[in-house]
């Protein structure tokens, strides 16, 4: 759920090699922060779901309005987003490994397709015929698989900073002021451990992490004090463990993955919503998106990073409930001109 976006594979290999000061935009994929928040949010209801290789994934429940929205990555987003309540039914889960779902350890069993898998469970577990989704980083890319092959079970999908269709859109992205925050930020986490006592503690070593790399996910540093640490109780959000995540995650794409043709088969209103200042995945992959899927439409934030829910959460929530309810933003823009292909 948090952090990873449309994260090469070389990034997320290069974090790996040097777990001291991990390439951030890996980390945006794989677990992106929350929007602080004077006390968390309480579900209507909360549980497990097994997933058909016996994973234990957790969901938490909003609200009990006649439209359902799934939202994968709950630990990341349910802070932000919980007051979708009011007008819809949320299903809140956190993916495989992440939050409070159980960890795996097994490599092969952390695949795209077990993403995929877990979202059908979810869907399945809960008896819900048909609902919205809202996909967040690598997991708009997720999103949008199981929308182009389960078009009967979606009714509108919403990308909000999506990883790009294809790799060729992602590698092209490499702006210099994001390498200078990388790099920064890769500085202040190594001296933050040298200098700290308990690098044993995962809860400690994931504050700190996040102390260090917030700018990198935002588009104005100074909104890093807007967002909460609270994911860092759970083990599953520690450094060590997400970035491993992404990292198998990301290899089951393969070398040059290419979803475009996936993209092009989706068939439901589509609303994609991307900050201009990402530096954890490529505006130009957002772009695509909106050109792409037949129906749909883009909202470009200017000045805000990865985290647009939390520095322009007075654009996002009233854009995403005028969507779920049936009707576009309108400053939502039409890109695609082509005819379908």
């Amino acid at each position: 759920m948090f952090p990873i976006g449309s994260v090469t594979r070389g990034l997320v290999q290069r974090s790996l090699r040097a777990f001291v000061h991990p390439w951030p935009l890996v980390a945006a994929i794989a677990l992106l922060p929350l929007r602080a928040a004077h006390s968390q949010p309480q579900p209507d209801s909360s549980g497990y779901i097994t997933s058909g290789d016996g994973t234990r994934l957790y969901f938490a429940i909003y609200g009990s309005a006649r439209d359902t929205v799934i939202v994968p990555g709950g630990v990341l987003l349910a802070d932000a987003l919980h007051s979708l309540r009011d007008g819809f039914t949320v299903v809140f889960y956190d993916p495989r490994g992440r939050g409070r779902s159980q960890w795996v350890a097994d490599s092969k069993r952390l695949t795209m397709a077990d993403e995929l898998r877990d979202l059908e469970a979810i869907r399945a577990g809960l008896g819900i015929s048909k609902a919205g989704m809202l996909g967040f980083s690598y997991l708009g890319l997720m999103t949008a698989l199981y929308v182009a092959d389960h078009p009967d079970r979606v009714t509108r999908l919403v990308q909000l900073g999506p990883m790009a269709p294809d790799e060729e859109t992602a590698s092209r992205y490499a702006p210099a002021e994001g390498k200078q925050r990388s790099d920064s930020a890769a500085a202040r986490f190594a001296r933050a451990r040298a200098a700290a006592s308990d690098t044993a503690d995962l809860s400690a070593e994931c504050r700190r992490w996040y102390e260090a790399y917030l700018p990198v996910y935002l588009g104005d540093p100074s909104n890093a004090s807007r967002v909460s640490t609270e994911l860092c109780t759970h083990e599953n959000e520690s450094p060590s463990r997400f970035i491993w995540r992404v990292d198998k995650t990301m290899r089951s794409l393969g070398r040059h993955w290419d979803y475009t043709k996936k993209a092009a088969a989706i068939r439901v209103p589509t609303l994609v919503i991307q900050g201009d200042k990402d530096f954890a995945v490529s505006p130009d992959g957002a772009r695509r998106w909106a050109e792409l899927i037949p129906d749909a439409r883009l909202i470009m934030l200017y000045g805000a990073g990865h985290l647009t829910y939390v520095e322009r959460s007075d654009r996002v929530l009233p854009a995403l409930v005028r969507f779920f309810s049936g009707q576009w933003p309108p400053e939502a823009m039409q890109l695609r001109t082509s005819p379908r292909r």
